[in-house]
């Protein structure tokens, strides 16, 4: 019987279905973008033959793409060195050693962003940082075929590498912490409850609920969501007398640390805070060096990103995988 001249020509997913292999793994294939094992290019080399799969032209220009450039996908500009310049400025670092550029490519692009560079071939691999638990960048990543590597840990990871901080493990080490200080309520600030869509918050809150089921003291969760400069009395005129409020939140610190410092209750009995900071808390102000922190670790954490990424690159047959740096207490 004659095919049918209307049926719908093979996709990259029905050779990786035929192959055995995840549909990332057919794009390394055609692209030469990520060394693959003889044997698995084989498997994918004799599905597409059976099945009469072209790829497209663009797929098949990027087979011997080398550019040596490394695509960083970073947040908007709002500014000053936050946090997001700490990332940037360590896996530039540590591209160069490895002998890579780094090309930014803000996060307003978003999805779009990530398809127009693999089609102009400029990178040969990709990083993304900032990610939302439901992030449209992932796919467009995964479907470049390009290597890449999350800092974070979006929940459509697929065949995909990711390396973060640790934030299940870092909600553990803040009940610990209120729980040894005597404090019957842990007020974190920020309006995490609001920003559950980001990765690392909603990891973070997992963590909390995780912690919170293990045997230990009550413990009473307040989501604070009002402006970070009334942290500090807010959670002091809660507090009944004689008792103590433990305070954490997973960024701008400063601010409310200030705020507690210009209230005259940065040393309060009656507060307990904790920072989520590295060395540069001490260096702002004398007043914050004693304040219980908890290391980031954000160096680590891009020095991470980029070993892995250079290990996708560069070693035949290696696969993804998930790697969480382990929080710390800087100052206990």
């Amino acid at each position: 019987m004659r095919a049918d001249s209307r049926s719908r020509r093979p996709t990259s997913q029905d050779v990786a279905r035929l192959a055995g292999v995840a549909q990332s793994t057919v794009s390394y294939v055609l692209t030469g973008s990520r060394p693959i094992s003889e044997e698995t290019r084989a498997r994918v080399e004799d599905a597409i033959e059976k099945l009469g799969y072209h790829p497209n032209s663009g797929a098949r220009s990027l087979r011997s793409r080398r550019s040596g450039v490394i695509g960083l996908m970073v947040p908007q500009p709002r500014g000053g060195r936050g946090e997001p310049f700490e990332f940037i400025e360590t896996i530039s670092r540590e591209a160069r050693r490895a002998g890579y550029d780094i090309l930014l490519v803000t996060e307003m692009e978003g999805a779009e962003g990530i398809r127009r560079v693999a089609r102009t071939g400029v990178c040969e691999a990709l990083i993304l940082m900032e990610l939302d638990r439901r992030d449209e960048r992932v796919g467009a990543v995964l479907a470049s075929g390009l290597p890449s590597v999350m800092i974070g840990i979006p929940e459509a990871l697929g065949d995909g590498s990711a390396v973060d901080l640790d934030f299940e493990r870092l909600a553990a080490l803040v009940v610990e912490r209120a729980r040894a200080e005597l404090c019957p309520r842990l007020l974190l600030f920020g309006g995490l409850e609001q920003r559950r869509h980001r990765n690392d918050v909603s990891r973070f809150l997992t963590g909390i609920d995780a912690a919170l089921a293990r045997d230990g003291a009550p413990l009473q969760v307040i989501h604070d969501a009002g402006p970070l400069a009334g942290v500090p009395a807010r959670a002091r005129e809660l507090t009944p007398e004689g008792e103590r409020t433990a305070v954490f939140g997973l960024g701008r610190v400063q601010q409310v640390l200030f705020a507690a410092a210009a209230a005259g209750i940065l040393t309060d009995p009656a507060l307990r805070f904790m920072a989520l900071a590295g060395e540069e808390l001490a260096a702002t102000s004398p007043l914050l060096a004693a304040i219980p922190r908890i290391d980031p670790r954000r160096a680590e954490v891009s020095e991470l990103a980029v070993r892995e990424l250079v290990r996708l690159l560069q070693v035949e047959g290696a696969t993804p995988r998930l790697q969480l740096v382990e929080p710390e207490w800087s100052v206990a």
